[in-house]
């Protein structure tokens, strides 16, 4: 049988992954249309920015998905670096 107090904290961590979960699915709607939205003038962007730099559309699709995961897994890295810091 399960003591009060832990029930008590599953509970809650049970409570705030669905509160996080819900949240997250409100954030992805609000960005789809967003993007929808501004569809258009992505694609604008996109079509001048390639064209400056002398590259194709889908090779700068490509590099700024990969500038996106460097900076993210730079992001996650310094992280924990951070928390231990500051504890």
């Amino acid at each position: 049988m399960l003591s009060l107090p832990i029930f008590d904290n599953q509970r809650l961590i049970f409570h705030a992954d669905r509160q996080t979960l819900r949240k997250a699915e409100m954030a992805r709607l609000a960005i789809h249309e967003w993007l929808n939205q501004h569809d258009f003038e992505l694609e604008e962007w996109k079509n001048k920015t390639a064209f400056e730099l002398g590259i194709s559309i889908s090779e700068l699709e490509q590099k700024l998905l990969v500038s996106t995961h460097e900076k993210s897994m730079k992001r996650k890295n310094k992280a924990p670096n951070d928390s231990e810091d500051n504890a």
